[in-house]
């Protein structure tokens, strides 16, 4: 690594570490716990319901009421697509293990990046009305940081955001 790779890192060392961690102003944070999450999805139509998809079942979040149904597995890790008896004849795009990827911008503005300064340990920067972590990081706010993100992203109307890993999955919600 040369000096200015050297310098570029601290630099962008410095502007991660004063990016605040927590929740957005404006949002609320619900986690549950999910043993072998693979996939995860927004509908396009229930823009609040959420399919997950994990080894050991699937289910449909409703991230407004924050309640979980379980329902039958039916999802194409070649196409990227799940189908759950609740949204009807919905195909709904997933995102996990085999690729694929949920939205990283919203309606407002609001944008999602990750970063990985430390890598493999990864941070996701909430980014607020089209702020930019790197100019504005005081706006910012890493709302996830751990290992092994399967998917991230938001609900098609930008009010909820999904963060998943093997065992973890955090939903955020506009209030």
């Amino acid at each position: 690594m040369d000096a200015n790779e050297i310098e570029h890192r601290k630099k962008m060392q410095g502007i991660i570490q004063r990016i605040p961690t927590g929740v957005p102003d404006g949002w609320e944070k619900i986690t549950y716990a999910v043993g072998g999450l693979t996939y995860l999805g927004f509908s396009n139509i229930h823009t609040e319901k959420l399919v997950v998809i994990s080894s050991q079942r699937q289910s449909i979040i409703d991230c407004k009421a924050g309640s979980k149904t379980y329902c039958t597995e039916n999802y194409d890790e070649d196409d990227l697509i799940a189908l759950a008896e609740e949204l009807g004849d919905e195909i709904v795009p997933i995102a996990g293990d085999g690729g694929g990827g949920l939205r990283r911008f919203s309606k407002d503005g609001n944008t999602l990046v990750s970063v990985a300064p430390f890598w493999p340990m990864v941070k996701i920067i909430f980014m607020p009305q089209y702020a930019l972590y790197t100019l504005n990081p005081e706006k910012c706010t890493i709302i996830f940081e751990d290992y092994e993100i399967k998917a991230f992203g938001f609900s098609k109307c930008g009010n909820y955001i999904a963060v998943g890993t093997s065992d973890t999955l955090d939903i955020f919600r506009k209030i």
